[in-house]
Order: structure tokens, then sequence, then C-alpha cells
């Protein structure tokens, strides 16, 4: 049997942020049996059921997210290990080299919005380059890194870069 690694820090997803998304989907909810008791036509009927569906989702995933255990964020003595709802892996500290602020604009119609998420750099010649060349490079050629943090944990996205490889940092000073 495998030794126990025990968890140096765990961090969940942002209760606050995910108690917004049910609130607003719960208030949307609403507002579609509103229009629905109302009766007004068949197309306030289809918008009424298409809103009713569509944030009943976000409302589902929303209770997903405040109740579920499996979301995380773990560090250990060995590297970070990432839970989401549809897959997990594990980064071993040899195998990054840094994290920091992935930055990028994108344009929705008409609105240019920012997005930030806390990035993670690759070794060169790491497990996680070599698997996926042409993804990490395409990545880091876009926005600078190789991969992504899912989520902030409810951490500003400097200070979880920050936090983490101060973690990177302790492990290199161990190790030699």
């Amino acid at each position: 049997m495998g030794e126990v690694v025990q968890p140096l820090l765990v961090l969940g997803p942002s209760r606050g942020k995910w108690l917004r998304v049910l609130s607003i989907s719960a208030l949307f909810i609403v507002g579609g049996a509103w229009m629905l008791g109302r009766k007004i036509g068949v197309y306030h009927t289809t918008m009424s059921w298409l809103c009713i569906i569509f944030f009943g989702l976000g409302a589902a995933v929303a209770l997903y997210q405040l109740l579920s255990t499996r979301n995380a964020l773990i560090v250990t003595r060995d590297g970070i290990h990432v839970s989401t709802l549809f897959k997990s892996y594990t980064y071993r500290w040899g195998e990054i080299e840094r994290f920091g602020v992935a930055e990028w604009a994108q344009w929705h119609g008409p609105f240019k919005q920012r997005h930030r998420q806390v990035g993670i750099n690759f070794k060169e010649g790491g497990r996680v380059r070599l698997i996926s060349k042409l993804g990490t490079d395409l990545a880091a050629a876009l926005v600078g890194f190789h991969g992504a943090l899912p989520d902030n944990y409810g951490y500003k996205h400097e200070e979880l870069a920050d936090l983490l490889n101060g973690y990177l940092q302790a492990d290199g000073s161990t190790a030699g």
C-alpha cells in the first residue's frame, strides 16, 4: 500500500460566489414561473420554459459546488491535486516552473471582457509538456501560461499565485 500524503492546504470553491449564482438563478426561475403563470402567449411560454430550464441548470451546478467536497485544490508536500466536477489531476512540484496570473481579453459582441485565471508554467521536458506539447505551447502563446487552475478558491488571483509559489519554493529548497 502507498503512503498516505497529508494535505498542507485544502481549498474549496468560493462559497460567496456560488451563493450569488444560486440566488440569481433562483430569481430567474421564479421570474420564469411567474411569466408561465400569466399565460401571455406561445412566445412567452417558450421563453418562460427556456428561462426555467437554463437557470435551473445553473442552480443545480451552484448547489453541487456548495455541497460537494470533491471540488478542491489540495496542496501536499509532493505537489498539487485539483479536483473538478468532471476530472481530477495531480501536478508534482518537480513538473511546475511557476504560478502567475494569466490575463486575456475577449470580445462578446460589442463588449470586451477581461478574463483572469491563476496560470501554471510547466518545466521543459516534464510529463505535462511532453503529453500535450501542442496544447501547452498554444496556451503559452495566447496567454503566457501552459495551463491554469479552474478556480481561484476565494483568493485574489495574485494572492493564490503567490501562495502556491511559496509552496513551490519551499519544496525546491528542501529537495536540494
